[in-house]
């Protein structure tokens, strides 16, 4: 019985099997035979039936459309610091961006239609990034339509309505437009630069349409040629890799890798989880031990940096994609776990990814002995997905179903649905290797896309150290400066004072007291105020240098002057006029006021007591004129105060002398 089951089977096969394509190292052919063995060694079809392509470009293309993971790109290019760094920070951590986004966006925000364009576009493209339905988008293109056609924030809108969208015929033509409206723009302008990602990123959603998605890529990969374009091209990078994953692994993981250390440079999270589920894919496509080892590890990077992000769609994008490696490995009871983790939080969203995580849940239960359970989650997509175009998931579900068919004893089944996913294969074989041809093609179409973005990254961080060099010497050489300026301060003061001081004494010198003077009289003048005017002379002076010596006279000078400037008042003036003669300008005092300054002078010298001259009598004699209603100058006044200094010196010394005006 069992051995005409499975030459019916075979039988039943052979159409099928005569037209599935050969691979090279192993016939898909013999393959699907493997039922034919099953049947023969024990319970009809109970063993596991492994249909694998072992072309590279052809694996690679079936894992990066089995996860189905969206291109990610958040550069605007509005030229608003705050737009820019929303955008930015949606790289981040879009939840946190979302909501200061909607924040921005408040009913009661006095806002431009550019500036609430803008942030509508940003918005969309946060949402986007975290699974959420844009349900406010129809509205916001509808609001942005009062900008100019062709405005760039109306752009990014337009490409925010075409994400996740079925490539209908009317969807086609918007995505051609919006190329050529692109075409038109300045090539290097940042917005265009934003644009030719942000819909490259649609277009690689589309095989069919990754030829055109991988030259708009490039272009804004070569045009974003400097410093502060880096973000930009790093996002290019980022779609370049993920379509050119699909037929060269070499170029893709380069490209990838780079756009990831820009990302992990800038602590731009989400982004970082997108770029290491590429490289994680980028290895799980080998299919030997070691590589599926690492995608596993890569798997579980983005899953953390998604965690950074607080972003639990890429969370769940990265569990899918281990689930898968999981089960690659043998390790059913962890894929078992991860595909339940992330079916959780893609539950609905009506992504691909969903579609696929479901077929390898179904296979590991089928792994773990519950062919049962794993029929019941495969009949559940063919009920909520019908007619969905799932590329070459649709191959993954029939080998599925017939490997579960096979278990459950279900020949007629199992042979037919082996039947349909050796047809979907040869389909899809097709497809791979025109899409291939169409990526090779529009590589070499950019002359600076051999140039990888570590070689842009390195430059960046030399020219980074040598500004930080330039301004660690520039702020040495400030610093030098500033302590110059400090010290020239200081010394011009201290030049100022040694100009306008006398130095044996500390009062104002002849010239400073002259020119004060002359001020002073003006003032006195304006003001009607009385001033007089006293020329001060220590009695006997001579006699004291002669007995005790210069010293002893030069002490006299300095305590008679401390003496001096202890006794006046604030507004006086106070300065050496020549040898032991000084000159004294009272403000606001009367002959009696004059008198009495000049008396409580006298009393305070008198009791001062020379160390070098202890008999030496410290005393003055002083000839003192009034200020004139009528003008004078400073020279006819003091020579009256002369006069009268000479007066009070025939008089006897140590008393006053008042000169007639």
């Amino acid at each position: 019985m069992t051995s005409t089951r499975a030459v019916g089977m075979r039988s039943a096969l052979e159409p099928a099997l005569a037209e599935a394509p050969h691979t090279g190292q192993t016939d898909l052919k013999a393959q699907a035979i493997a039922v034919f063995h099953v049947a023969r060694s024990g319970p009809i079809l109970r063993g596991t039936i492994r249909m694998r392509l072992s072309l590279q470009c052809f694996v690679l293309a079936s894992c990066l459309l089995a996860i189905g993971v969206p291109a990610s790109a958040s550069c605007l290019g509005s030229g608003d610091a705050e737009i820019e760094a929303l955008a930015k920070d949606i790289g981040r951590q879009p939840h946190r961006a979302l909501q200061a986004i909607e924040q921005a966006l408040r009913p009661s925000s006095s806002l431009s239609t550019e500036k609430r364009a803008w942030l509508e576009a940003a918005r969309a493209q946060a949402k986007r990034m975290i699974g959420q339905q844009t349900t406010e988008l129809p509205l916001a293109i509808k609001g942005a339509a009062a900008l100019p056609a062709g405005h760039a924030a109306r752009l990014h809108l337009q490409i925010a309505g075409l994400y996740g969208a079925v490539l209908s015929q009317s969807n086609r033509e918007s995505i051609e437009g919006l190329h050529r409206q692109l075409a038109a723009r300045p090539p290097r302008q940042p917005a265009t630069l934003c644009l030719k990602v942000r819909l490259a990123s649609v277009m690689a959603d589309h095989v069919e349409l990754n030829g055109v998605a991988f030259q708009l890529a490039s272009e804004a990969y070569r045009d974003a040629d400097t410093d502060t374009l880096a973000w930009v091209r790093a996002e290019a990078a980022s779609v370049l890799g993920q379509v050119a994953l699909r037929t060269d692994t070499r170029y893709g993981r380069a490209l990838s890798q780079a756009a990831l250390r820009y990302f992990e440079s800038q602590a731009m999270h989400d982004m970082a989880a997108n770029e290491l589920f590429m490289d994680a894919l980028s290895w799980a496509h080998q299919r030997n031990t070691g590589s599926l080892r690492m995608a596993e590890q890569q798997f579980l990077r983005s899953a953390i940096a998604a965690r950074q992000a607080n972003n639990p769609l890429a969370v769940a994008y990265a569990e899918a994609g281990l689930c898968e490696v999981q089960g690659q490995l043998g390790r059913v009871e962890d894929a078992l776990r991860t595909c339940s983790a992330s079916l959780r939080q893609l539950k609905g969203i009506g992504h691909v990814t969903e579609y696929s995580t479901n077929i390898h849940y179904a296979s590991a239960l089928l792994a773990s002995g519950r062919p049962r359970q794993a029929m019941f989650v495969l009949a559940s997509l063919q009920r909520d997905w019908p007619g969905s175009d799932v590329g070459y998931n649709g191959y993954l579900f029939y080998e599925a179903k017939g490997k579960t068919h096979a278990a459950l004893g279900n020949d007629r089944e199992a042979i037919a649905d082996l039947k349909s996913a050796l047809l979907l294969l040869r389909e899809h074989e097709s497809s791979t290797g025109a899409r291939s041809s169409r990526l090779i093609q529009a590589r070499f179409r950019v002359d600076q896309l051999e140039q990888s973005l570590e070689q842009k990254k390195r430059e960046s961080d030399e020219k980074e150290q040598r500004n930080r060099l330039l301004i660690g010497a520039g702020l040495i050489v400030l610093f030098l400066l500033s302590v110059l300026v400090v010290t020239l301060v200081k010394n011009r003061r201290l030049y100022r004072r040694m100009a306008f001081t006398d130095p044996l004494t500390g009062v104002a010198n002849r010239r400073y007291t002259e020119a004060r003077a002359q001020e002073s009289m003006q003032h006195a003048l304006a003001r009607g105020q009385q001033m007089h005017i006293a020329l001060l002379d220590l009695d006997r002076f001579k006699s004291c240098n002669d007995r005790y010596g210069h010293d002893a006279g030069d002490e006299a000078l300095q305590r008679f002057a401390s003496v001096v400037k202890a006794v006046l008042r604030p507004g006086d003036l106070f300065g050496r006029w020549g040898g032991e003669e000084f000159l004294l300008v009272l403000q606001g005092v009367d002959r009696d006021g004059a008198a009495d300054v000049l008396g409580r002078l006298r009393a305070a010298a008198a009791s001062e007591r020379l160390a070098l001259a202890p008999e030496y009598p410290l005393q003055f004699s002083a000839g003192v004129v009034a200020l004139p209603n009528t003008p004078a100058t400073l020279a006819e006044l003091l020579t009256l105060a002369d006069q009268a200094l000479f007066r009070a010196k025939a008089e006897g010394r140590n008393r006053n002398c008042f000169a007639d005006t």
